[in-house]
C-alpha cells in the first residue's frame, strides 16, 4: 500500500513539473492559445502560470501575468465561483500572513478585470487600496499603477477620480519605477497635461513592460516614447 502511494505521489509530482515546463515553453513561443486550452483541461496550467509570474525582470513572467489574468477573466464566464476563488487566493497572497512574495498580485487582478470586468467590479477599489502605505516603500504601488492603466484603457468607467489622483501623485514619487508606471498609466487613461516636477531621476533607468516588451529605459526616454506613441 505504501509503495503504491509513493509511486502515485512521485508520478503526480512529475506531472506538475511537466505542466510547468510545458507552460514555460508555450510562453517562450507565444503560444498563448495553447496555454488557455491547457487551463480548460487542467487548472494546474493556471497554477503553473501563477508560479511563473513573480519575476518582473523576466519577459516570460510578464507574459504569465497577462495570461493568468486573462484566463481568470475567461473562467468567470462559466465558473463565477471558481474565478472569484482565484481572485480571493491572490488577495490572500498579498497579506503578510500568507508568507508568499506577492509582487504581481495587482497586475494579475488588473488583467482579469481588463478581460472581464463585470464579475470583479468590487475588486477595483481593492487594487486602488494597495496604493496606500504608511511609508513610500510600497511594493505594490508600481503594480497598482500598471493595473489601473490596463483596466482603464478599455474600461474607463471603472476608474474613479480617486484612482486618477493616485496616478497623478505617482508622477512626483521618489521611486523611478513608480514614476515610470504613472507615466504609462496616464497615457492609457488619457490624462493629458500632468506636469511632472523636475526631479533628478529623469536620467534614472527603469525596467518597464510596455507594448508587450520588457525594456530598460530612462524616465526621460520613456516620457518621449509614451508621448509619441
Amino acid at each position: 500500500m505504501a509503495e503504491q502511494f509513493l509511486k502515485k505521489l512521485k508520478k503526480s509530482d512529475y506531472n506538475l513539473s511537466q505542466v510547468k515546463r510545458q507552460t514555460k515553453d508555450w510562453l517562450r513561443g507565444r503560444a498563448y492559445d495553447e496555454v488557455i486550452k491547457g487551463i480548460k483541461r487542467d487548472k494546474r496550467y493556471l497554477s503553473a502560470l501563477l508560479s511563473l509570474s513573480y519575476d518582473k525582470t523576466s519577459e516570460i513572467s510578464w507574459r504569465a501575468i497577462h495570461l493568468a489574468g486573462k484566463a481568470i477573466g475567461q473562467i468567470a464566464v462559466d465558473d463565477f465561483a471558481g474565478a472569484r476563488g482565484q481572485i480571493q487566493r491572490l488577495i490572500w497572497n498579498a497579506t503578510d500572513e500568507s508568507g508568499t512574495i506577492p509582487w504581481t498580485v495587482p497586475e494579475i487582478m488588473g488583467e482579469a478585470i481588463r478581460e472581464n470586468p463585470m464579475p470583479f467590479e468590487d475588486i477595483v477599489p481593492i487594487i486602488v487600496g494597495y496604493s496606500h502605505s504608511e511609508t513610500e516603500d510600497n511594493i505594490f504601488l508600481p503594480g497598482v499603477l500598471y493595473a489601473l492603466g490596463r483596466i482603464g484603457e478599455v474600461h474607463p468607467q471603472y476608474i474613479s477620480d480617486h484612482a486618477k489622483v493616485v496616478v497623478k501623485e505617482g508622477h512626483s514619487h521618489r521611486d523611478p519605477e513608480v514614476v515610470a508606471n504613472a507615466i504609462i498609466a496616464a497615457k492609457r487613461l488619457n490624462m493629458p497635461g500632468i506636469q511632472r516636477p523636475p526631479l533628478p531621476q529623469t536620467e534614472d533607468k527603469v525596467q518597464v513592460y510596455y507594448d508587450d516588451k520588457l525594456m530598460t529605459i530612462t524616465i526621460g526616454e520613456l516620457e518621449l516614447l509614451v508621448k509619441n506613441g
